[in-house]
């Protein structure tokens, strides 16, 4: 009897929500997401791994005192073994007997029940292809497995699944039959989006969610791997949020050691609530706010002051985080910015037929002691600009139309992106007083253009501090990002734009079944 009442009150989930909205449902919901390092788990077998990172998972939810609408976890930190999941609205898991479902989907389907919210976990979905998948892709064993997100609400039963369309190298599982465009709509009636990781450098599903269908408010569950000068974690988290001017909710998968992490709530083109991109020996972290809502106009909740932080120490602890560098640097058209001057105006073009031209517009003022100073390594800078496809770790390739000032090691274009060890041994003589970065690209649905900054601290510079502008007409957009701080620990500023027309096709699976060392053997292959 009791598991008919929830069937049934899953069934009714969405007639339910619209009869609980009141008054401040219009103007906030409470979220959770978690930075999660499951590296002392490592050693165990599979099975005690798994059964120990779902107790740990409910721990942190234990931990939540407040009311939540949802609470997000990481890609790839689970590692369960692999599961059947029950298509949304058909059936609750919670203390089921149902041998196609693992253990642990059953106890979050609990959770969700006991603790009264929306649970996202990503995981390994296996599903008999063979039944369900003839339209795409379906190996010889007839089974297939997915990166899949999979959310749990309140009332214990599946309320959402998203399998993983942009793959990164991920051998052993398959994308869908076609793109999906998923929504979680949680027991306050808010309605969220929901892609995966490196999703977020493609337009599908992305796009879809926000262009197509007017989302305001994305989960983003990843296990990202950072790279510089462009597309470190929290950078690429807080640019598109900024752009899209949306709500992006991101939870990270923490590990130091190879790049990974980057966790945060970020609130349109306001910037980041709160987030977290742990350093050193790694660890994990916990994220409680309120969000607003950016469909309400004059939402007093969007406006809040930007996060102020001791750049030097955070820096310091980031000397041990691993970080990738943008191979394409080597093709990019670069220019040495001239400190010899306070006042620097500089074009700087790229491409061969349709070309990007960057115009720099840059004030600098020089702490003369350090720069003269004999011990102590300093950045200098590049202007750069690129236009054309470039492969993401060899795995997919993208087109970028990017202008960007940068720091490098010395004036070769190939120290470009890379940082000096020993974080306190570096001084910073130049202070940025302005910069301007301006480019006209054309005007379609194949480009967007992100406001792309990044500090010594691998953290986004605040959006409070500087001006994102558009200019446009039906066939071409002008965009300036300008600081209005000036500013003394900064490794990147510009506008990184993506043109999705030059993209290589999705990448398929080719039928490869062995399932666990997947994250492993990429980490290896991307070290």
């Amino acid at each position: 009897m009791k598991a008919v009442i929830l069937l049934l009150a899953v069934l009714s989930h969405g007639a339910k929500s619209q009869q609980n909205t009141t008054d401040e449902n219009y103007y906030t919901y409470k979220a959770a997401v978690v930075e999660y390092n499951p590296a002392i788990y490592s050693s165990l077998s599979l099975d005690v791994r798994t059964s120990d990172i779902t107790s740990a998972y409910l721990s942190l939810l234990k931990n939540v005192t407040e009311d939540i609408d949802l609470i997000l976890f990481p890609e790839s930190t689970l590692a369960g073994d692999s599961s059947e999941v029950p298509d949304p609205f058909t059936e609750i898991l919670c203390n089921s007997t149902d041998t196609r479902y693992q253990d642990y989907l059953k106890e979050f389907s609990c959770a969700a029940i006991e603790y009264n919210t929306t649970v996202i976990i990503n995981m390994v979905e296996k599903e008999n292809c063979t039944l369900k998948n003839s339209t795409g892709f379906c190996p010889s064993s007839g089974i297939v497995y997915y990166n899949a997100n999979v959310a749990f609400n309140e009332s214990g039963g599946v309320s959402g699944k998203y399998h993983k369309w942009n793959l990164f190298g991920e051998y052993q599982k398959s994308p869908p039959a076609e793109v999906e465009l998923t929504t979680i709509t949680t027991k306050n009636n808010n309605t969220f989006g929901i892609f995966t990781c490196f999703d977020i450098m493609f337009d599908q599903p992305a796009l879809n969610l926000t262009r197509d269908l007017g989302l305001t408010n994305i989960l983003f569950p990843s296990m990202y791997f950072s790279e510089l000068p462009f597309l470190t974690a929290l950078q690429v988290q807080q640019m598109w949020a900024h752009e899209n001017n949306v709500n992006l909710l991101g939870a990270g998968a923490n590990s130091p050691e190879v790049g990974s992490g980057g966790t945060g709530i970020f609130i349109g083109n306001k910037g980041p609530s709160e987030y977290a991109m742990i350093g050193g020996s790694g660890g994990t972290r916990l994220i409680v706010k309120s969000v607003p809502k950016l469909d309400i106009e004059n939402n007093p909740y969007t406006e809040f002051s930007p996060i102020e932080e001791d750049i030097d120490s955070i820096a310091s602890e980031m000397d041990s985080f691993y970080l990738m560098i943008d191979a394409s640097l080597s093709n990019a058209t670069s220019t040495l910015l001239n400190t010899s001057r306070s006042i620097i105006s500089q074009e700087v073009c790229a491409g061969d037929t349709v070309k990007i031209c960057c115009e720099f517009n840059v004030i600098i003022s020089i702490n003369e002691t350090l720069s003269n100073a004999t011990e102590g390594n300093q950045y200098v800078y590049h202007l750069v600009a690129y236009d054309g496809p470039r492969s993401f770790s060899g795995l997919r390739d993208g087109g970028i139309e990017s202008c960007g000032l940068i720091a490098c090691l010395n004036e070769s274009r190939s120290s470009c992106g890379q940082r000096f060890p020993n974080y306190y041994e570096i001084v910073w003589p130049i202070t940025f007083e302005n910069i301007s970065v301006s480019a006209t690209f054309i005007n379609d649905e194949t480009r967007i253009q992100y406001p792309n900054s990044l500090l010594a601290s691998i953290r986004p510079l605040s959006p409070q501090y500087t001006r994102w502008d558009k200019e446009e007409t039906d066939s071409i957009v002008r965009r300036t990002h300008s600081i209005t701080r000036s500013q003394n620990r900064l490794l990147t500023f510009g506008i990184f734009g993506r043109d999705f027309s030059r993209d290589s096709p999705v990448w398929v699976s080719n039928g490869a079944s062995s399932l666990f060392h997947v994250n492993v053997s990429m980490l290896f292959m991307i070290l």
